[in-house]
């Protein structure tokens, strides 16, 4: 019983370690997150480089990640909207969802392209509010990193200068 109440004394000063959990949509966001996070966050990628972002399905493990998830980070722009919404709703996580400070869209800071002026289906995939595919601009990277680094240590405080540390370098 003494060995029992010891393990468990020592167990209670073991330092916590403090990692905010990421939700990335895509992998080039997952990438952004972990050079801004180090090892301050987990990050999950719902995605890889191989999948078409647009046509994912909302399976339970992606529920259950989003689920556990502080900041979902995704592109917007409604290139995730076949499937994010889903996933969200069913997580049943009020911190991410939309609106919320867990929720990060990166396509509302930059300037989007191809924004069209009628919506026709006939010519293809068309995305009403412009090209999701913002990440393709190494330069929106860098517009998406000051903010996404703000973001993260507003909901991991205790490592808000960590973030920006890594966003400055």
């Amino acid at each position: 019983m003494k060995r029992f109440f010891l393990l468990i004394l020592l167990a209670a000063a073991l330092p916590v370690r403090a990692e905010l959990r990421v939700f990335a949509c895509e992998p080039e966001w997952a990438a952004l997150a972990q050079a801004l996070g180090g090892d301050k966050v987990t990050v999950y990628s719902a995605t890889h480089a191989l999948q078409d972002p647009h046509r994912i399905e909302a399976r339970p493990s992606l529920i259950a990640r989003a689920r556990t998830a502080q900041l979902v980070e995704c592109s917007g722009a409604e290139l995730e909207a076949s499937w994010l919404p889903s996933v969200l709703r069913e997580s049943g996580s009020a911190g991410v969802q939309p609106g919320r400070p867990g929720h990060f869209e990166a396509a509302a800071l930059v300037a989007r392209l191809e924004i069209p002026l009628k919506l026709d289906h006939a010519e293809g995939d068309v995305h009403a509010s412009g090209n999701p595919h913002i990440h393709l601009d190494p330069h929106n990277l860098l517009a998406v990193a000051a903010p996404l680094a703000k973001r993260m240590g507003e909901l991991d405080a205790a490592n808000a200068a960590h973030y920006a540390e890594r966003q400055r370098a």
